[in-house]
């Protein structure tokens, strides 16, 4: 996993997030940011790293995603340190 590949991963999640309404409004809510704050930051990485947060804090929700995209849960977490803010998520297991 390399910083590229972690913001694509990233994006993964965003474009999973905006395909189940259900999921896009509770991290909007949760975050507290509003739906075109989010489009216009889309492409930050801490913007990216907050919605691999989201995901990793619900296994849930982890493993819906990781089974629709065919990726590993690991590589959430290997991403997730890769973004800012990753060195201090409690994923570095």
């Amino acid at each position: 996993m390399n910083y590229n590949q972690a913001e694509i991963l990233g994006l993964q999640a965003l474009s999973h997030m905006a395909a189940h309404e259900e999921i896009l409004i509770a991290y909007l809510s949760l975050s507290g940011i509003t739906p075109d704050e989010l489009r216009s930051s889309a492409s930050d990485p801490a913007t990216l790293g907050s919605i691999l947060d989201y995901f990793l804090q619900n296994e849930k929700r982890l493993i819906t995603f990781c089974e629709t995209e065919n990726i590993a849960p690991d590589q959430l977490k290997k991403a997730r340190l890769l973004l800012p803010g990753g060195e201090t998520v409690p994923y570095n297991t």
